[in-house]
């Protein structure tokens, strides 16, 4: 493949990428590679040199089907990244350096896992810490699960420590349209530690249609971490597309932000109240003051499901989780802008910058917003790209 042209007003083209319709695209943590996820049933992976020209590492079939979504590990355990396809797989690859460029062996797949209800995974995401790492994938059914490698450091051999149905098991017809985002940073923010969770937790965000159930993961033993809900959003969206929780644990409140498929953006603030001023006496809040529940919903009497959680909600495996301690910590949120990126159609992605003070969004219009808080608190768009 050609090299890219020459950067021009600080954007570069990478021309001959795919032959059909690129699904997903992410940067490593260094943003010096970009791997892109396509429709063609292929993975193609670019590196920018020290002049920032663009060239391919390599492309090569990584799916027996549409490649969904892929996800970087962090640089602490190799150059390595997941992706999910419409085979029914979650992949794993790692770069193998002794390989020529462009040969199409460059990346070797290290782990595959298929869901264990033969669905297809919709949904990716991935979290480092040193050398730690969790992946949470969402199937189409709705069915949430957790990885975690059997060896600290090792990305060859993994187990699945959880899997929950947040919004009640989905039928086959249901559109799968779910959003997922961990929170990246290493710890929780630390009001919420101060709040008594534990400073271990992983937290999530997830979506359907126009709800977001904010998750943390606890390890009560040695079998792994397991989800419990904290709180539930309901939204005024007709359908939420992506989340993006905030990196930092700076703050003493956490931001999640909603791309939604009227063409706005949701942005949110999470607080943990401390227990010694919860009327609740530190219960989290989900809708309507409710105890965390945590595992498949039981029930779900005391939400009403509506959309995408109605049908069979919760009618198996039901399981209630003891939601002491960590699990316990009261909850709350608000609204806390709502922001029109333009008139042209959904709003598809929404991504953090590294230090989370930055939002990126991009829908259907082509152009890239970039917004952050002004002096007074309010979130402004400061920059805009597009195609030229």
């Amino acid at each position: 493949m050609r090299p890219p042209s020459p950067p021009k007003n600080g954007f570069t083209n990478i021309d001959g990428t795919s032959a059909d319709i690129i699904l997903s695209a992410a940067f490593n943590p260094s943003g010096n590679r970009i791997a892109l996820a396509s429709a063609d049933h292929k993975i193609r992976v670019y590196d920018a040199g020290p002049d920032n020209a663009w060239t391919s590492l390599d492309q090569w079939r990584g799916h027996d089907g549409e490649v969904l979504d892929v996800r970087w590990i962090g640089p602490t355990l190799g150059q390595a990244f997941g992706t999910i396809g419409g085979d029914n797989k979650f992949k794993l690859w790692r770069e193998d350096p002794s390989q020529p460029l462009n040969g199409g062996r460059r990346f070797r797949c290290i782990f595959s896992q298929s869901p264990s209800n033969h669905l297809p995974y919709v949904s990716l995401d991935i979290k480092t810490v040193k050398a730690d790492a969790w992946v949470v994938l969402m199937a189409h059914d709705a069915c949430l699960s957790l990885l975690e490698p059997t060896e600290s450091g090792s990305l060859t051999a993994w187990k699945e420590t959880d899997s929950i149905y947040p919004f009640g098991q989905q039928p086959r017809s249901a559109e799968p349209r779910y959003g997922l985002s961990l929170h990246q940073a290493e710890r929780p923010c630390y009001d919420a530690v101060i709040a008594g969770l534990d400073a271990n937790a992983l937290s999530l965000a997830v979506s359907a249609t126009h709800i977001i159930k904010v998750m943390r993961a606890l390890k009560p033993d040695e079998s792994g971490y397991r989800f419990y809900e904290m709180l539930e959003i309901v939204t005024d969206a007709s359908l939420i597309n992506d989340l993006a929780w905030a990196p930092g644990c700076i703050r003493p409140y956490d931001y999640i932000a909603a791309a939604c498929d009227d063409g706005s953006v949701h942005l949110f603030e999470i607080t943990t109240p401390h227990e010694g001023n919860s009327e609740s006496g530190g219960l989290p809040r989900s809708s309507g003051s409710e105890v965390a529940r945590a595992g498949i919903q039981a029930t779900m009497s005391k939400n009403t499901p509506s959309g995408i959680g109605a049908g069979l909600a919760g009618a198996s495996r039901a399981a209630a989780r003891d939601s002491s301690g960590s699990a316990r910590i009261k909850h709350e949120w608000k609204a806390l802008a709502k922001l029109q990126p333009d008139n042209s159609g959904p709003v598809w992605k929404v991504r953090w910058m590294h230090d989370g003070s930055t939002l990126v969004s991009t829908g259907d219009s082509g152009k890239v917003h970039l917004w952050r808080q002004n002096i007074k608190g309010d979130f402004v768009e400061f920059a805009e790209t597009g195609p030229s």
